[in-house]
């Protein structure tokens, strides 16, 4: 950008953060969650929210002492991400969790997480192809005028796609739309879902 005529530089105004966490030791951990998982989808026929054609269970999942191995990274996590934003000592707290089962075909629609502060997912099984996490420009105001894209990039783009991978927990902001890519597996894609509030 630079030459003759000017000294030119690139600033990036109010920039939205997506963190990944690759837990290491999360074969023995998913083992467990997925047990704890299909047993709840035995006995509860699930609630009705952003998925379609699968299962989502109740939203009380941290309750259960299978999931306290999880929880207990996903609150150091939480607290991570909160100090490298600059939230510093916030107090922050869990509002609720809940798991999703997508079988064949199934996705979640387009959605935010209102009322909260920070929203993430985890990845307890992830076949290839399952569907990919969409992650929608928030900017509705971008697309009033838009000439046509040649290049897809963090500037033009209006949604991005991050992929499933098992062991990976996402944590983002509650406001940012997301949604899932219907599952083209034969197999379950299986997730669990949260969110944190301040207090």
């Amino acid at each position: 950008m630079n030459e003759d005529r000017w000294t030119a530089n690139l600033h990036h105004l109010f920039p939205t953060a997506l963190f990944t966490f690759g837990i290491t030791d999360y074969a023995a951990i998913n083992q467990q969650l997925l047990e704890t998982i299909y047993r709840l989808k035995q006995q509860d026929q699930g609630a009705s929210a952003s998925n379609v054609l699968g299962w989502h269970s109740k939203s009380n999942l941290f309750e259960f002492d299978a999931i306290q191995p999880l929880k207990v990274l996903i609150d150091a996590a939480i607290l991570e991400v909160t100090q490298t934003i600059g939230y510093g000592d916030i107090q922050i707290k869990a509002a609720n969790c809940w798991a999703n089962v997508n079988p064949k075909y199934a996705s979640n629609k387009i959605h935010d997480h209102a009322n909260c502060l920070l929203s993430g997912v985890y990845y307890v099984k992830a076949p290839k192809d399952s569907g990919q996490l969409m992650f929608y420009d928030p900017r509705s105001a971008k697309t009033f005028y838009k000439p046509l894209v040649s290049n897809f990039t963090a500037y033009t783009a209006d949604a991005i796609a991050h992929a499933a991978t098992e062991g990976m927990l996402l944590i983002f902001p509650s406001w940012l739309k997301h949604g899932v890519e219907p599952n083209l597996s034969d197999d379950d894609r299986v997730s669990i879902s949260f969110n944190y509030v301040f207090v």
